[in-house]
């Protein structure tokens, strides 16, 4: 069912999405993102806040992954995305858990991490701490640092973790996953076209594993 504040997007081969009108709604940086991703298909893979369920259904969609947990904290939100993978009989491949990432008791379990987490810090400015476009887009509930001290301690020793964020907090990001044990193994640079600075930035990075670090090319969106 969709409702009248709602409506569907299609998504890619016949998948679709149900999305709020006035809530938080994809945009490019998840399909970037389930594109960026080049784990094993059947890797153990955890999704760090899924929202409506876009990466977890992309990366089923296009047959990158066999298996998927998908965490979200919001429960209104985690039942949209529980929604959206009932509406593409997603079931068994796609386990939703309604849960804060920080309390997932899973140690050196997962194979991949993959997330799109929260970009914007808390810089003192007023905020609906309890709206959910507020919650998915600022580090209210999960900040950078908690972001990637939790995906330490649920990958496996050389787990690889997959992340998009804002391309003017890479150097915070490198600075991060090295006090954490991680060595950065891809970036990309997103721009919305070749006049414009980077805007996004997609980063694979390694648990536990020295790799030789590799700049990709990079995307420039209105080219694409």
């Amino acid at each position: 069912m969709v409702y009248e504040n709602e409506d569907v997007a299609n998504i890619y081969n016949g998948y679709t999405l149900i999305q709020r009108k006035e809530g938080f709604r994809f945009g490019t940086d998840a399909v970037l993102l389930s594109d960026f991703f080049q784990g094993k298909k059947n890797g153990k893979i955890l999704e760090i806040g899924t929202g409506n369920g876009i990466v977890s259904i992309l990366l089923a969609a296009k047959e990158k992954i066999s298996k998927i947990k998908a965490i979200e904290i919001q429960k209104e939100v985690a039942e949209l995305a529980m929604r959206n993978i009932k509406r593409n009989n997603l079931q068994e491949v796609i386990e939703l858990v309604n849960e804060d990432i920080k309390n997932i008791k899973e140690g050196n379990t997962y194979d991949y991490i993959i997330s799109n987490p929260p970009y914007m810090v808390l810089d003192g400015k007023e905020i609906n701490e309890k709206d959910i476009k507020s919650i998915a887009r600022h580090e209210i509930k999960l900040n950078l640092k908690d972001f990637i001290l939790n995906s330490k301690r649920l990958l496996k020793p050389r787990g690889e973790l997959f992340l998009v964020h804002k391309s003017y907090r890479f150097l915070e990001i490198a600075n991060e996953l090295e006090k954490n044990g991680f060595s950065i193994k891809r970036v990309r640079f997103v721009h919305y076209s070749k006049d414009k600075d980077a805007s996004l930035v997609l980063v694979e990075a390694s648990k536990g594993r020295k790799n030789i670090f590799k700049i990709e090319t990079p995307i420039f969106l209105n080219d694409n």
